[in-house]
């Protein structure tokens, strides 16, 4: 569950590697602009823009300046430039709501003036912001409006731009084929503009490998990674250089090659330093620390984690803390040495990573997040926490990567090397195609006479094993159809028989008799179990297993009703084996309450005031023995009373078909028994004993 930062192009306009100098020159010119006029507008705007890397505080002052002489000479094209400034500068100081207000400022002036590029780009930075948020829905609602824009305007470069950042927050989201179609569109549009030695199709290039990397796919991940780093040094971007090295680091972390991913983690840390990037040095640190986890170095782990956390606390990055507070978790928990202490700090710690992406889009962080905090749980002895923790787990992890997405990917991935190679693969085709034919007619006579002498005994051969491997073949479907029949059919009518269409009647019936008598307080607590017994069986009836604690509560809850309706006539108690715990112990849902139902009906039929109910569960081997034991008049007398000797019960007949679903399932030899005392009857159900942890 190991889960790595990865620097992700969107390589945004505002990239600078000589501010001051820049800022410095245009403060010259300042000096000499003593004009309220364009010309001093757009100096004031150049500034305020400049500035928003290295002081954004000061970037402010310059956006203001620029807002209010833009207002005084009414150039409402100037003013929303010293908006989106504005919004910049607000934006490296994390002021993201404040910015947004700025963006939405210049967007509405933008689109009154008709300005459509400049509304495209200023729409896109917006985008950039919900993305830094985790918001990946509105990050690429944003996006697509600008794409629309640039589509209209002809821009194919800046739709490539564009798109690479859709590809990147449908990756966050984890529509990986979606992704990948996004991005390979994006190098398509570079390709066809013969652009490809810059540092946007380095990034989409880049963006594609990390992509692979997180499906495993590290050598084709690594195919991708290496083409960004050459076309990143070809052109000197250092930016892009250490961003590549990070990922090639976190490849070879993946592959368990810890010092290869030090040494190029190392490297990233080191041109991020030299071009102060903030965000780029705290990744770093963060991978380092990583890596140090499963070089089982805790202590050293611990301080490049906090080092990172410092500086993604003061980027207001919700996305890479939640990776950040996961990995200083996971660092105490792996901890063979570990207190009691660290092991509840690595729960808020995974605790802290859940709640920063609780309302994103990020499926797989929630995952992680869930299956860790499932490991510290079962730790706790919390074990009912821990199984919920590790379903939900389960269940979202299934969502985003399934067989299904892997295939569609593959297919992508050859559609687009297909499309790409077209002309070569025709040409090549037909050359091979004309040598082929000739080929063909040189032993089409050789061939014809072979066959006619052959072709009797070989045809009847082939037939006779065709017809064999289908009856194999639909013998073996038939057997598993019916099997897959028979399930659904046992389900369907288990979920039928768990709610007695009497016993919903009876309980009517009893809830209007205390209204009828004016006994409200009776008739509120029996609604309020009555509600809750049903809203438990529709929420556990759709489980294959659940808790045996779960279980328990739900036949509480019908007894409980039963009893009160029978006015008291029967008592009931439970006995569990010390060697079961009911918190990890898994049962299909209500598989006793076919049974208690009929003791409580049938045996208890006579309205005797000392009837006993007693439910147990005990450990036999590798089995769990559950039973139903009441003191009732027993099945002969039941059936005198009711007329029925020769009827066997419903639920006997489901239950007995659920064991058999069961024991085909798990390769188990559960059984159902019944056996008729002096006094009552005893059922024995045995099913194979499973733990959720």
């Amino acid at each position: 569950m190991k889960y790595i930062f990865y620097v992700l192009f969107v390589c945004t306009s505002s990239l600078c590697s000589s501010q001051q100098k820049t800022i410095d020159s245009l403060h010259l010119v300042l000096e000499q602009q003593n004009t309220a006029d364009i010309p001093r507008l757009k100096t004031l705007s150049d500034l305020a823009f400049h500035y928003h890397l290295i002081d954004p505080e000061k970037g402010l002052e310059m956006s203001d300046k620029a807002i209010a002489l833009a207002k005084k000479l009414d150039n409402k094209e100037r003013l929303a430039v010293a908006y989106k400034n504005k919004a910049q500068n607000y934006h490296s100081l994390s002021k993201d709501s404040l910015a947004m207000l700025m963006y939405d400022e210049a967007i509405a002036i933008q689109s009154e003036l008709e300005s459509w590029n400049d509304l495209g780009r200023t729409t896109f930075n917006k985008g950039l912001i919900y993305s830094g948020q985790s918001k990946f829905e509105e990050a690429n609602a944003c996006n697509l409006k600008a794409y629309e824009i640039f589509e209209r305007e002809k821009d194919s470069f800046l739709m490539g731009v564009v798109l690479n950042s859709i590809g990147i927050n449908q990756m966050y989201r984890s529509l990986y084929p979606e992704s990948l179609t996004t991005y390979l569109e994006a190098a398509k549009i570079f390709e066809a503009l013969n652009n490809t030695q810059n540092n946007r199709y380095a990034a989409i290039m880049s963006n594609i490998g990390i992509l692979y990397s997180k499906l495993k796919n590290y050598d084709l991940s690594l195919k991708y990674y290496e083409n960004s780093l050459d076309i990143n040094k070809k052109i000197g971007n250092l930016f892009g250089q250490a961003n590549t090295l990070n990922s090639i680091g976190t490849l070879y972390d993946n592959l368990e090659q810890y010092d290869k991913a030090l040494e190029h983690y190392q490297k990233s840390l080191e041109i991020m330093t030299q071009i102060k990037n903030l965000n780029g040095i705290a990744s770093a640190h963060s991978n380092i620390g990583i890596t140090y986890i499963s070089l089982k170095k805790y202590t050293n782990a611990l301080t490049e984690l906090n080092k990172a956390k410092r500086l993604f606390e003061e980027l207001n990055n919700t996305h890479s803390l939640s990776i950040v507070y996961e990995s200083i978790g996971s660092a105490l928990i792996e901890n063979p040495n570990r207190t009691k202490a660290q092991v509840l700090d690595a729960k808020s710690n995974f605790e802290s990573a859940l709640n920063y992406v609780e309302h994103s889009e990020s499926l797989d962080r929630k995952a992680n997040a869930l299956a860790y905090l499932a490991i510290v749980n079962s730790e706790l002895n919390d074990y009912k926490t821990a199984y919920f923790n590790q379903k939900e787990a389960e269940k979202l992890k299934d969502s985003f990567l399934s067989i299904e997405k892997k295939e569609e990917i593959a297919k992508l991935e050859a559609k687009y090397k297909y499309e790409k190679e077209t002309a070569t693969l025709t040409a090549k085709h037909d050359k091979e195609q004309a040598v082929n034919e000739a080929e063909i007619e040189k032993q089409k006579f050789i061939k014809n006479t072979s066959i006619v002498g052959g072709s009797g005994v070989i045809l009847a051969s082939i037939i006779g094993f065709a017809m064999y491997k289908r009856k194999q073949e639909a013998n073996a479907k038939a057997k598993e159809a019916t099997f897959n029949q028979k399930v659904s059919e046992t389900e369907l009518k288990a979920l039928r028989a768990q709610m007695n269409p009497h016993f919903i009647f009876n309980s009517l019936n009893s809830i209007n008799d205390y209204i009828a008598k004016n006994d409200t307080q009776s008739a509120s607590d029996y609604l309020i179990k009555f509600s809750k017994l049903m809203r438990e069986t529709l929420e556990k009836s759709s489980e294959n297993e659940i808790l045996l604690e779960d279980d328990i509560q739900i036949l509480k809850t019908y007894m409980d009703i039963e009893n009160k309706r029978a006015k008291h006539n029967f008592k009931y108690s439970f006995y569990i084996d010390k060697a079961i715990d009911p918190e990890n112990t898994l049962v299909p849902p209500m598989i006793l309450q076919p049974f208690v139902e009929n003791s409580i009906i049938h045996g208890f039929s006579d309205n005797k005031t000392n009837g006993h109910l007693k439910i147990g569960f005990h450990k036999k081997s590798e089995m769990l023995t559950c039973t139903v034991e009441d003191n009732g008049i027993g099945r002969k007398k039941s059936s005198e009373i009711q007329g029925k000797k020769n009827k066997q019960s419903l639920g006997v007949s489901i239950t007995k078909t659920r064991l058999e679903i069961i024991n085909k399932k798990k390769n188990a030899q559960g059984h159902l028994k019944i056996f008729d005392k002096t006094d009552g009857t005893l059922v024995e159900i045995s099913l194979p004993l499973t733990l959720a942890y």
